[in-house]
């Protein structure tokens, strides 16, 4: 084994399919979220509105998927399987842009 290159930074195919489904989790928020905007849109809902439920819902699936990146990498590391670096630094991405989405929709909903 390289100096530095433990079993925590090596991508095995295993981690790879573990971040296959967290990303397919962050990528339903803003579709469903896009969705529910486009509904409220047709009901004579405002764009400002729209735009709130939008960021409010990426930001659900952001915690969720990080929440799935998080809960899977416990259980790995309960099976005694290496969990890479690139799965924890996911969930703590994806925890930080939610944290960011929700600031940006209250921003948007100050302005409504």
């Amino acid at each position: 084994m390289a100096a530095g290159r433990g079993p925590r930074r090596e991508m095995t195919d295993h981690d790879r399919a573990r971040l296959r489904a967290v990303h397919r989790v962050a990528v339903s928020g803003p579709l469903v979220g896009l969705l529910v905007a486009v509904v409220l849109a047709g009901w004579g809902v405002g764009g400002a509105a729209g735009l709130a439920i939008l960021l409010v819902v990426s930001a659900a699936g952001c915690v969720v998927a990080a929440a799935v990146a998080a809960v899977g990498a416990i259980v790995d590391e309960a099976r005694r399987r290496p969990v890479a670096r690139r799965r924890t630094l996911t969930a703590l991405a994806l925890f930080a842009g939610a944290f960011v989405l929700l600031l940006l929709s209250t921003g948007v909903t100050a302005t409504a």
